[in-house]
């Protein structure tokens, strides 16, 4: 029988410190992404160090660190100290006891239950660094859009295709953009800045998604990235970026459905007549073609 957990895990209003710092991961140098590595890594430890503790620790000059807590938007390192402790009290009163709860570890767990535990850890963690304000933006811009663009590469296309079949039972003109298809990056030749490109990537490593979103980029296109962490490549692209977190054996794509469901949502709630009829139009087509579906 499956345990029910409840956890009241939501802490509005509150920006976390790691989050800030995963945000600007993509645009820091050398020296201050080892630094961010290590207060992530050492979050418990670090609370407590001072600037030239964590400098010995890192190789890098205190004046560095300091310089660390300007570049995310601190007056200083006190500032930026104060959020990594106002953090580390959140996870230690929610967060813990909420993996507590799961007892990832339990060695008389069966794998089901491992992986079930670790879907509703992915969920939690998805929902906590995806505000409302997030969505809301992202569907003024699927709304607005002349054409939609949806990319994946490898596992990706598959919440790529799914996202791109139901959106346009919604909106008109969204195409699937794979390697598969030659012509993808004919295709955004003539794309601009009414257009928008919906992006997935779940690898770290520069793919066709990042070359795609880039190009479109470059074009003027609006960009929305939907990947694994702040650190992916395709997040630095984006105008708007859904975090989500994928942690498996290999990728867990429920937190990704939860988005896509979310935004499917969100959009047909405020479908107006012309979403409806085009809707029923859909519907008309799935019942006269059903043996091909």
């Amino acid at each position: 029988m499956l345990r029910k957990i409840k956890i009241n895990y939501y802490v509005r209003g509150v920006v976390m410190f790691t989050e800030k710092m995963e945000k600007k991961y993509h645009t820091m140098s050398i020296g201050q992404r080892k630094i961010a590595d290590f207060i992530k890594d050492n979050l418990a430890d670090t609370v407590y160090m001072n600037a030239k503790e964590i400098s010995d620790k890192v190789g890098i000059s205190e004046s560095g660190v300091v310089r660390f807590a300007t570049f995310l938007g601190y007056k200083g390192f006190k500032e930026m100290q104060k959020g990594m402790q106002e953090e580390f009290k959140i996870k230690q009163s929610i967060f813990d006891r909420f993996e507590e709860a799961l007892n990832l570890e339990d060695e008389n767990m069966t794998d089901t239950m491992r992986v079930y535990n670790l879907t509703l850890k992915n969920l939690n963690d998805t929902v906590r660094n995806i505000p409302d304000e997030t969505y809301e933006k992202a569907i003024e811009m699927i709304n607005s859009a002349r054409r939609i663009g949806v990319i994946g590469t490898r596992v990706a296309v598959a919440p790529a295709l799914t996202l791109q079949v139901l959106l346009n039972q919604l909106v008109e003109d969204v195409e699937l953009l794979t390697p598969n298809f030659d012509t993808s990056f004919d295709t955004l030749q003539t794309w601009g800045e009414e257009d928008l490109l919906i992006g997935f990537s779940f690898m770290k490593a520069k793919n066709f998604s990042y070359d795609m979103l880039s190009f479109g980029k470059e074009k003027g296109c609006k960009i929305i990235s939907i990947c694994d962490n702040y650190r992916n490549s395709i997040a630095d692209l984006g105008d708007i970026v859904f975090p989500v977190s994928s942690e498996s054996a290999f990728v867990s794509f429920v937190p990704t459905m939860l988005v896509i469901d979310t935004l499917l949502f969100k959009i047909s709630r405020e479908a107006g007549s012309d979403k409806k009829a085009r809707l029923k139009e859909f519907d008309s087509i799935i019942k006269r073609f059903v043996r091909h579906n």
